[in-house]
């Protein structure tokens, strides 16, 4: 037994060594990293690399080279054809230029309109007796002379007269660039801009611009004719006086004298006018000073209103500046903003929210007042009216007068807000502890509702709602 467990455990031993020496055998023998083939691969990489390099540096030199040649070709061109632009080799100098006046014209009847449609240029419209439309303006040139026809310039300056059975038609705009090719590519250039302008060879072809020169283009239209007027990025003058005008604006600004009818719409505009007989202004971002006027229709939003004398005014206004000299008598509605009149003669009748009032003087020929506003300060002096009536409703306020105030019980305050709840009743009616909704006057609610009588009281008649706010009646 003995000799057989002794074979086994020397067979186990031999197995055992067999595996070691197998597996030292094994890493001995094993295949090394190919690092030669790494390095090799490598070194390929590296040389390509620096061909690229080589052909990006080449070219790079080309491109470089063949804008030079660009360069060199734009240039002789130019110089050969006369094209400016700024920076270009070629500079025009307004002391070797000539000038001449050109003019056209069409006979115009009394039935015709007169349409004028202007972008981007500076006109002037002058009115005369004579029954005829009449363009004249100045060209600037190179050159000796020129044999263009006047019609021709007109065409080039991109100025054109229409004349039709019931309408004259004039369009004016701006004067296009030149154009020159390039190893048959185009290539443009403008010319025409608000502050230069266009000069051309004798020849008529538009050679650049000049800052220094000012085209004035003079328009004359007789006075009795309706001018419709529509005007871009540009100023207008009209000198003399028109019968009817209709007028667009549109980011310029026109300035005229008197005009019997005027229509007038305009954004982002300043408006200078004369006398108006009858006006429609709708007035968007802008401007509007004029002197005095008859009757009035304004609609304006985000604007400044200032005017003289008006006998008559009706406004529709969304937070503006308006400053009326005399007013005769005025209406409308107006949110946000301030409405100032030095002197108010006959009414006003007037509604809106958060839009501030003040009256410097008020006549002793005042009929009436009636103002339905919120969150406002208002300034009524009443001190020259002799006979009036007052009545107040407006919870919140604060007013301050020199006539005694007699409150308003609540079946006065129903008839005066109409058919409302029994909440806004009390509302209008309950005396408040808070601080900031006090009623002031040391009376109670004597400020929120209240009736008052100056002289007879056959006088004017002040009807007034306004709740949070601050009157003064001094």
């Amino acid at each position: 037994m003995k000799p057989i467990i002794s074979k086994l455990i020397t067979g186990i031993f031999l197995v055992s060594s067999f595996s070691a020496t197998a597996q030292q055998d094994v890493k001995v023998t094993a295949p090394k990293p190919a690092t030669a083939t790494i390095e090799q691969n490598r070194v390929i990489a590296e040389q390509n690399m620096a061909q690229s390099k080589q052909h990006l540096e080449s070219a790079r030199d080309q491109l470089q080279a063949t804008r030079g040649q660009l360069n060199t070709i734009g240039s002789n061109l130019r110089a050969a054809e006369g094209f400016y632009y700024p920076g270009a080799e070629k500079q025009i100098d307004p002391k070797d230029l000539k000038s001449k006046e050109i003019s056209t014209e069409v006979a115009a009847s009394k039935a015709q309109d007169i349409y004028i449609e202007n972008n981007n240029r500076t006109i002037e419209i002058k009115t005369w007796e004579q029954p005829k439309v009449k363009i004249v303006t100045t060209i600037f040139y190179e050159g000796e002379g020129t044999k263009i026809a006047d019609e021709e310039w007109f065409e080039k300056l991109n100025i054109s007269l229409r004349s039709a059975a019931s309408s004259i038609k004039i369009k004016s705009g701006t004067v296009g660039g030149g154009s020159y090719t390039i190893n048959g590519s185009a290539f443009a250039w403008s010319s025409g801009s608000g502050n230069n302008t266009a000069v051309f060879n004798a020849d008529g072809k538009n050679i650049g611009t000049q800052s220094k020169l000012k085209r004035q283009v003079t328009i004359y239209v007789p006075k009795d004719n309706k001018v419709d007027l529509e005007t871009k990025y540009a100023e207008v003058l009209i000198s003399g006086n028109l019968n009817k005008l209709n007028a667009d604006i549109t980011n310029g600004g026109l300035e005229m004298q008197d005009v019997s009818n005027l229509t007038l719409r305009s954004k982002y505009a300043n408006i200078t006018t004369g006398n108006i007989k009858n006006g429609e202004v709708e007035l968007i971002n802008g401007r509007l000073i004029m002197k005095d006027a008859d009757d009035l229709d304004l609609d304006t939003k985000y604007a400044t209103v200032e005017a003289g004398t008006v006998k008559k005014i009706n406004i529709r206004s969304i937070n503006d500046e308006y400053e009326l000299e005399d007013v005769g008598s005025l209406q409308g509605r107006k949110n946000y903003g301030n409405l100032r009149i030095t002197k108010l003669n006959t009414a006003m009748d007037l509604e809106g929210t958060n839009a501030d009032v003040k009256v410097r003087n008020i006549a002793a020929s005042l009929e009436s007042i009636k103002i339905n506003n919120k969150y406002a300060d208002i300034r009524l002096p009443m001190r020259n009216v002799k006979s009036y009536s007052v009545s107040y409703l407006g919870a919140y306020s604060t007013v301050y007068a020199g006539f005694e105030k007699k409150p308003m019980d609540e079946k006065e305050i129903a008839s005066k807000m109409g058919p409302v709840k029994e909440a806004a009743i009390a509302g209008a009616t309950r005396p408040s502890t808070n601080r900031y909704t006090s009623f002031a006057g040391g009376d109670g609610d004597a400020d929120g509702h209240f009736t008052a009588t100056v002289g007879d009281g056959k006088g004017a008649k002040l009807d007034l709602k306004c709740q949070n706010c601050t009157v003064d009646f001094k």
